[in-house]
């Protein structure tokens, strides 16, 4: 669902507190899952969508909430979301959880080899820096919850 305004301040605030890119969220038109817990966002994850291909954005928890499985839960639903709505791969960078998103079924590729779109994109092309891992992950069938 497209970002509320009313959430952009939550979804901001804590995206600042994983130090992830937080200032496109509007003008990049991503697409958000997100959790609450007692009306207080704690957790968020996001796609901006490029035909059959999506750029996986703004993953975070909440430092009190993390390894409790909301944050396998987010993805596994924006899987099916993207499999759903068409999407063949799913695109992401990072710079500190390749580790986990390859137990996730992301794969590390050259970065030189993402579609135009994507490596246009405002995180691709100027929010992420050039150390960032490039991974994507084919989204073949749907994933159980």
């Amino acid at each position: 669902m497209p970002i509320k305004q009313d959430d952009l301040a939550s979804i901001s605030n804590l995206l600042k507190e994983n130090k992830l890119p937080y200032e496109d969220l509007l003008s990049s038109q991503v697409i958000f899952i997100t959790r609450k817990s007692r009306e207080q966002l704690i957790a968020c994850i996001g796609i901006e969508q490029y035909g059959s291909d999506a750029l996986l954005r703004s993953f975070a928890v909440d430092d009190s909430y993390k390894s409790k499985g909301i944050g396998t839960e987010l993805l596994h639903e924006l899987l099916n979301k993207c499999k759903e709505e068409g999407i063949k791969t799913l695109h992401l960078l990072t710079t500190t959880a390749a580790e986990y998103f390859e137990k996730k079924g992301f794969l590390r590729v050259e970065r030189l080899s993402a579609p135009i779109a994507i490596s246009r994109s405002k995180e691709f092309s100027e929010l992420c820096p050039s150390s960032s891992v490039y991974m994507r992950r084919d989204i073949t069938e749907l994933i159980p919850s």
